[in-house]
């Protein structure tokens, strides 16, 4: 069997595990998360906050990419393209759009883990951040 094959094969079974694991413990995972963050927000500033809304909308966000980038690997595997092309077609179904919406400090953070310079103007970071992500 191809070595390409067997990494697909493997990353199937991965993705499955984690998905299982996504449907089965979700909803009391993001309970405990959501108690925890509303308990130390309120420790810190004496204000009591619900944050489910937006914990919800934030998890569906991230199934929606995750859906978006699952069918662009599916339509790649079907299509017959090898493994770059398949996580290439991945890598593009992410919407660099969204990048926009990012604060600078997120910006700085995540320029940060790529050993990227974090200085300048938000328009610069956003630049080095998208030409970072297209070239990979």
């Amino acid at each position: 069997m191809e070595l390409n094959t067997l990494i697909i094969i493997g990353l199937g079974i991965a993705a499955a595990a984690v998905t299982t694991w996504w449907a089965t413990y979700k909803k009391s995972s993001l309970h405990q998360l959501t108690d925890t963050l509303e308990d130390a927000i309120e420790d810190a500033t004496g204000i009591d906050i619900e944050l489910d809304e937006i914990v919800d909308d934030i998890v569906s966000a991230a199934e929606t990419i995750v859906g978006d980038i699952h069918e662009s690997v599916e339509d790649s595997l079907e299509d017959g393209d090898s493994l770059k092309e398949v996580i290439d077609d991945a890598v593009e179904t992410i919407d660099l759009d969204s990048i926009k919406s990012m604060t600078v400090k997120t910006l700085k953070l995540h320029l940060k883990e790529l050993g990227l310079p974090t200085s300048g103007k938000k328009a610069d970071l956003l630049a080095r951040l998208v030409e970072s992500i297209s070239t990979e």
